[in-house]
């Protein structure tokens, strides 16, 4: 039984369920497991009876009444460009600077590019080849340039809703971005005064890199994130992270609100971490003067693997 129920958490946790919900679940089946060996089934049984973690554990997920993000409605904006998307994924290369973007789902098989603002969209590079999707600004000697936002462009990109996106990598500066409701393998963001914004996200491996701006990450399942951070702050809140969780700062602060994780590892300045409901089963922490701060209200035991810190402090509760 001791294995099914960790089988069972492992797979809860790919899913998009917060850990209120996991432990109601894993509390539900381990009473109806301890009924089923009280009656005298045997393991092959009880697994036959409850079936494979993984089934359980979607079937589960798709039961949940949560809704996906509100999307953006195109209504506003101009078609720019559409692609016809053949396979069941692709790739995409973003590069913008003042342009904000905005990623979410389409309703049939096609990339579709809206845009809205008075810019010379027609100086921009929107590409389709070989499954991977490219968006970037215009370019003068090698260099992306723009003369003023407000005479700028704002996208909104559709990608199908059954493809998977392989490899999505942005570089943006000055330029905010949002991601809603996408599945992707190796998500990887690199940002200068722009914030990021990822809701309803599926996401395996994920990479950011920011100087400055603010980032918000919610109702969302990563495998391993990483973060690498100058100045901005990163604010993640009912999201599972399945395996690792690094995080290097200068001085911005992470913000955590019922977040699981296995390991949580911290590199910090004068950053602090500051968690509620947050759960790592490991926590490796070093810094010069920044905080690891986490209050819970579940009595969970988490190990402090490594603390190396000046005059920052670890308080757990």
């Amino acid at each position: 039984m001791k294995k099914y129920l960790e089988d069972l958490r492992q797979e809860l946790m790919k899913q998009k369920l917060t850990e209120k919900e996991i432990e109601e679940i894993i509390a539900d089946h381990k009473e109806m497991i301890s009924n089923a060996i009280d009656e005298g089934l045997s393991e092959e049984e009880i697994k036959a009876k409850f079936g494979k973690p993984s089934q359980v554990a979607e079937e589960l997920a798709d039961s949940d009444d949560q809704e996906p993000a509100e999307q953006e409605e195109t209504k506003g904006f101009q078609l720019l460009e559409s692609f016809e998307v053949k396979g069941d994924s692709i790739s995409v290369d973003v590069n913008l600077i003042y342009e904000d973007i905005t990623y979410q789902l389409g309703e049939d098989s096609q990339i579709k590019v809206f845009y809205q603002g008075k810019g010379k969209v027609e100086k921009y590079e929107v590409s389709y080849e070989k499954n991977e999707f490219r968006l970037s600004a215009p370019k003068r000697h090698g260099f992306n340039f723009f003369i003023n936002k407000e005479d700028g462009i704002n996208f909104l990109v559709e990608l199908p809703r059954k493809v998977i996106v392989n490899v999505l990598k942005q570089v943006i500066i000055s330029s905010d971005s949002v991601f809603k409701n996408l599945n992707i393998k190796q998500f990887i963001a690199n940002t200068t005064s722009g914030d990021l914004d990822i809701d309803h996200c599926q996401v395996e491996k994920f990479k950011l890199h920011s100087v400055s701006g603010d980032s918000k990450i919610e109702n969302s399942t990563f495998e391993d994130m990483v973060l690498s951070l100058v100045s901005g702050d990163v604010f993640i809140k009912n999201t599972t992270i399945t395996q690792d969780f690094k995080a290097s700062t200068v001085s911005g602060d992470v913000h955590v609100t019922d977040v699981t994780c296995v390991n949580f590892e911290m590199s910090a300045v004068s950053g602090d971490v500051n968690g509620k409901e947050f759960y790592p089963q490991k926590v490796i922490f070093k810094s010069v003067s920044g905080d690891l701060n986490i209050k819970n209200k579940e009595k969970k035991y988490i190990e402090i693997v490594k603390n190396s810190t000046l005059s920052g402090d670890i308080n757990i509760s």
